[in-house]
């Protein structure tokens, strides 16, 4: 667990830094809305892509082999990017650092899974959201003041910070593959398992979809929102804040009272988050916003992680499920939020994301 959750704070470091920078890189390369939001979704594409894949390629490379790879394909083109703020650069580098995110995001959810028991996988997935959280606090809330003063290049070049894990992963892959029941065998019978997973769990995964979606959203396009770099850093701060706080907490709360009445008030927090972002003539109701919605997102993170793990019927293919939602609602989030915001406007855009989340309420209600 130690060499888990150091690899852990060291990706999600390099990645939280620039999934709000490189789209402010293109558009400083002359893209509009669209491209920037292009730039998350292109990112979040082939992380789903990759994360399809993973269970092949455990079982085939295995756990050390594995994590390293995707270690040096989210880190290495961090530093390539910086050549050039044109959009097609952009997009290429960010494809293949999607690639890399998808394979350690997969290998982490399911190491968990591996590693703790039942009975205490709620404070685990909790800790090990809380350890993702912290650099994104750290550094994405800081992204727009450290553009603004150092530049990009000097900023993307610590987008290759999580190479330095690299040293540990034969180890880390040993021990995790000593964890699972019949050694590396059940990554390939993972792959060859009944298609019934992600029926089982869909409730989780639409109230993850809107979830992420609503914060690839204000991840992308909280600094063209806010009047001035200070309210961007402000409402980047209460996003990641309440994230952090409200993903550690769920998973303790859910292990003594269960995930399901959680996820129908938690989108309807969200929804209400996405309004005040909507109707944000003011800074202080895009700081506001920004904070409702973060509890939200980071609330229903845990949730839907332990209730996925709870209705699956295999772990390797919940864990690969619930990636898969998490970082193609992220992406999707962003692109139809830039979509609706170069045709109309952000106001129209964060209310209609702000209504699937009432809509997504009370189909789980009702269930």
């Amino acid at each position: 667990m130690p060499g888990l959750l150091a690899m852990t704070v060291l990706v999600f470091a390099g990645f939280g830094l620039l999934l709000p920078l490189s789209p402010l890189w293109a558009v400083q390369g002359g893209a509009d809305e669209r491209g920037a939001g292009l730039v998350t979704a292109t990112l979040m594409l082939f992380t789903v892509l990759a994360q399809l894949r993973v269970n092949a390629a455990l079982a085939t490379l295995g756990w050390g082999r594995t994590l390293a790879l995707g270690l040096v394909l989210l880190a290495a083109p961090a530093p390539v990017q910086a050549l050039s703020p044109d959009l097609w650069l952009v997009l290429a580098t960010s494809a293949v650092r999607g690639l890399g995110f998808g394979i350690l995001t997969v290998c982490g959810a399911t190491a968990i899974a591996l590693l703790v028991t039942p009975e205490a996988r709620g404070r685990a997935v909790g800790a090990y959201g809380l350890v993702i959280a912290v650099p994104q606090l750290a550094l994405t809330p800081a992204a727009p003041w450290l553009l603004a003063t150092f530049g990009f290049p000097l900023v993307a070049a610590f987008g290759a910070v999580p190479l330095l894990a690299v040293a540990w992963m034969p180890h880390l892959g040993r021990r995790i593959t000593a964890s699972a029941p019949g050694g590396a065998a059940p990554q390939a019978r993972a792959e060859r398992s009944g298609p019934s997973t992600p029926r089982r769990i869909w409730r989780p995964l639409l109230a993850l979809l809107l979830a992420t979606s609503a914060g690839g959203a204000l991840l992308t396009f909280t600094a063209q929102l806010a009047p001035g770099t200070g309210t961007a850093v402000l409402a980047l701060v209460c996003l990641t804040a309440a994230a952090a706080l409200c993903r550690w907490r769920a998973g303790a709360l859910s292990d003594r009272w269960g995930t399901r009445r959680f996820v129908g008030p938690q989108l309807v927090v969200g929804a209400a988050g996405l309004a005040l972002v909507g109707l944000a003539g003011e800074p202080w109701l895009l700081v506001v916003g920004a904070l409702v919605t973060g509890a939200a997102y980071g609330g229903l993170q845990s949730v839907t992680l332990l209730q996925a793990f709870a209705e699956g019927d295999d772990r390797h293919r919940v864990s690969v499920a619930w990636n898969v939602g998490f970082d193609l609602g992220t992406g999707v989030g962003a692109a139809v939020v830039g979509v609706i915001a170069a045709q109309s406007s952000f106001r129209v855009a964060f209310f209609a994301l702000a209504c699937a989340c009432l809509v997504a309420a009370a189909v789980t209600h009702r269930r």
